[in-house]
């Protein structure tokens, strides 16, 4: 994917992990070692989101993620990392999305066509989310299809470049750089309260509502 055109960033970075090892992490904070220095429950949200490609699936190929969530159109696009750690640049509104998906399609259409691509998947989310330690934020995700469940410890900031930054490639150095050191304070974080994430191999929620489409459980 080429560096967005603009001239501040979303980023996010997460960090999957299989299930809560404890029953709620405000009520039991306390009785862990270290407990947390601040943790807050966040209201719980409904999620709707439908997730968006070509055929051939050349968006989610180049590390993009196209969807409409609760109606307003999004973009993931992969900076680095893999599967279990992921590092993103995250895109809001009908006209950056139009702009990302023209970069790796080169369709035309604009939001009323789906900017040409079609639906590829469907869920609804319950997620419940805490905040810990004033900025890290702990979702818990349920899905509408096979009891499916996975979690995620996040960081998101914005990113200004600096007055110095010259050229796209630049922008692009600074920003993996600066997920990098947002990745490692996750790793420390999860490390630090690791009484609270049980120990197994998360799945994402799409690579599970695939599977379970090629079984003929979904349609």
């Amino acid at each position: 994917m080429k560096p967005s055109h603009i001239s501040r960033a979303l980023l996010e970075v997460e960090r999957k992990y299989h299930s809560l090892a404890v029953p709620d992490l405000v009520s039991t904070s306390q009785q862990h070692q270290p407990p947390f220095t601040t943790i807050h429950a966040l209201p719980q949200r409904t999620i709707h989101d439908v997730y968006y490609d070509d055929p051939s699936h050349s968006l989610i190929k180049a590390g993009i993620w196209v969807r409409r969530r609760n109606g307003l159109w999004e973009a993931k696009v992969k900076k680095g990392g893999d599967f279990l750690n992921s590092m993103f640049e995250e895109l809001s509104g009908p006209d950056l999305v139009r702009r990302c998906v023209l970069d790796v399609t080169r369709k035309t259409e604009g939001e009323k066509d789906f900017f040409g691509l079609d639906p590829i998947a469907t869920l609804s989310t319950v997620r419940q989310s805490w905040l810990a330690d004033g900025e890290f934020k702990i979702v818990f995700d349920t899905m509408n299809f096979g009891q499916h469940t996975v979690g995620e410890v996040e960081l998101q900031e914005e990113f200004h470049p600096p007055s110095t930054t010259v050229n796209a490639s630049s922008k692009e150095h600074q920003m993996r750089e600066k997920m990098a050191e947002m990745d490692k304070r996750i790793q420390v974080f999860m490390n630090r309260y690791h009484w609270a994430f049980r120990p197994g191999v998360p799945k994402g929620k799409l690579m599970a509502y695939f599977e379970l489409q090629e079984t003929g459980k979904i349609s």
